[in-house]
């Protein structure tokens, strides 16, 4: 008969898999969405942004900037 497992124990083997694989999780999605792909042959190579996500960064701090400005805020 199969033995009884526990909520502990299961949330630690599920813990320990997670850890073991590094390509899942949501941190490395919201990387593979905002960054271009890795290099299959360079693994420690440095990952450029994706256009879209810097021209969106630019956008919203210039229109922080003119927000701030415009309210006298500095």
């Amino acid at each position: 008969m199969a033995e009884l497992l526990t909520a502990k124990s299961v949330h630690d083997t599920l813990r320990q898999y997670a850890r073991n694989r590094s390509d899942l999780g949501v941190g490395k999605a919201i990387l593979d969405g905002l960054l271009e792909p890795a290099s299959p042959f360079d693994r420690k190579g440095a990952r450029s942004p994706k256009r879209w996500f810097v021209l969106f960064a630019l956008l919203a701090a210039l229109a922080f900037g003119c927000f701030i400005y415009f309210n006298g805020l500095s």
